[in-house]
C-alpha cells in the first residue's frame, strides 16, 4: 500500500524520509500486543510547482507492506513533527485523467453539481516532478529520468 506524506520541509532528503518511516516501522509493544513488522518499499519525493501562486510544495509517496502495517503507520505518523514541521499522512490514491467522471458524462449535469465544481480543490497548470535522489530545494534543476506531469 502506498502512503502519502504531505507538507515535507524544503530541506528534506529521500534518506531523511526513509529514516522517518523506518523508525515508525520498528516493532513496538502496545497493550500486551506486539505490533506487526512491515517493510519499506520505494520512497519518492514529489515537488509541486504552482505557476499561479509561485509556490513550491514537497510531498512524499512511500510504499509500505503489508497494508495492515501501512494503516497503523498512517495513524501513528499523522500529525507528527518531521524536521520542525507537522506532516499529514494518509493513504495515497492514484488518479487518472481518463477516469475523470467530469469528462466522461454525456448529458449536462444538474446546476448544484456545476456550482460545486467551481469550488473544486484541484489546481490546473501545476507541474509535478518526482525527485528520486538528492535534497529538495527551491531551484529547478533539470535531471535525467525526471518525470514531469502537467494537470
Amino acid at each position: 500500500m502506498e502512503i502519502f506524506v504531505r507538507r515535507l520541509p524544503n530541506s528534506t532528503t529521500r534518506l531523511d524520509l526513509m529514516q522517518f518511516i523506518s523508525a515508525a516501522l520498528k516493532p513496538k509493544w502496545y497493550l500486551l500486543q506486539f505490533s506487526p513488522i512491515g517493510t519499506l518499499g520505494h520512497c519518492d519525493i514529489c515537488r509541486i510547482d504552482d505557476p499561479k501562486t509561485k509556490q513550491v510544495e514537497y510531498h512524499g509517496i512511500v510504499q509500505v507492506e503489508p497494508p495492515s502495517v501501512a494503516l497503523s503507520l498512517i495513524n501513528r505518523l499523522n500529525g507528527e513533527l518531521f524536521k520542525t514541521k507537522k506532516v499529514e499522512v494518509r493513504k495515497f490514491f492514484r488518479r487518472s485523467s481518463k477516469r475523470d467522471r467530469r469528462r466522461i458524462q454525456d448529458s449536462q449535469p444538474p446546476n448544484e453539481i456545476i456550482e460545486k465544481r467551481k469550488q473544486d480543490r484541484r489546481r490546473s497548470g501545476i507541474t509535478i516532478d518526482f525527485l528520486h535522489a538528492g535534497i529538495t530545494s527551491d531551484k529547478v534543476t533539470p535531471t535525467r529520468g525526471l518525470k514531469v506531469l502537467t494537470h
